[in-house]
C-alpha cells in the first residue's frame, strides 16, 4: 500500500512528460504513449527505485535511471512506429525530462517510502578506537645514532 501512492505520482508525471515530447515530435497515438508509460513505470519502478536506489547514491540511480528510460522509450517508439531514425531525439530529451524528475522523485522516496534508509540517519560515529602509544628508550633516532658513535 505504501507503494501505491508513489506509483501513481511516477506514472502520471511520466505520462504527461512522454505525451507532451512523443506526440509532439515522434507523433505516437495515445494507446502507445500509455502502453510505453506502463511499461516503463512497471520496471522502472520495481526495477531502480526499489532495488537500485536503496543500494546506492542519488547520483548512480539517476545515470541508471536515464539510461533504462531511454532505452526503453527508444525501444517502444521502434517498435511502436515506422520511423527509421528520427525517434531518437525525441527519445533522448523524453528520457532526461523525466531523469531530472526522478531526482525529486528519489528524495521523495527516501523521505517517505524508506524511513530507514542509511541516508536518513545522522552522521555514523566512529567507533571508538583503542590505540595505544608505543614508549621507547630513545627519544629521537639522531641521539641513538650518537651514542654509537
Amino acid at each position: 500500500m505504501k507503494h501505491l501512492m508513489p506509483i501513481l505520482i511516477k506514472f502520471i508525471a511520466s505520462f504527461l512528460i512522454l505525451s507532451f515530447f512523443l506526440n509532439q515530435f515522434a507523433e505516437i497515438s495515445f494507446l502507445d504513449i500509455l502502453l510505453t508509460t506502463v511499461l516503463l513505470i512497471t520496471f522502472s519502478y520495481f526495477v531502480v527505485d526499489d532495488m537500485v536506489l536503496p543500494r546506492t547514491n542519488y547520483t548512480f540511480a539517476a545515470g541508471f535511471d536515464f539510461v533504462f528510460n531511454f532505452a526503453t522509450i527508444a525501444f517502444m517508439v521502434y517498435i511502436l512506429t515506422n520511423l527509421s531514425g528520427g525517434f531518437l531525439l525525441p527519445s533522448a530529451i523524453a528520457a532526461l525530462t523525466i531523469t531530472v524528475f526522478e531526482v525529486f522523485f528519489h528524495l521523495y522516496l527516501v523521505k517517505s517510502v524508506f524511513p530507514d534508509h542509511p541516508r536518513k540517519k545522522s552522521k555514523r560515529e566512529a567507533p571508538p578506537m583503542e590505540l595505544q602509544t608505543e614508549f621507547s628508550e630513545e627519544l629521537s633516532v639522531h641521539e641513538s645514532k650518537k651514542r654509537e658513535d
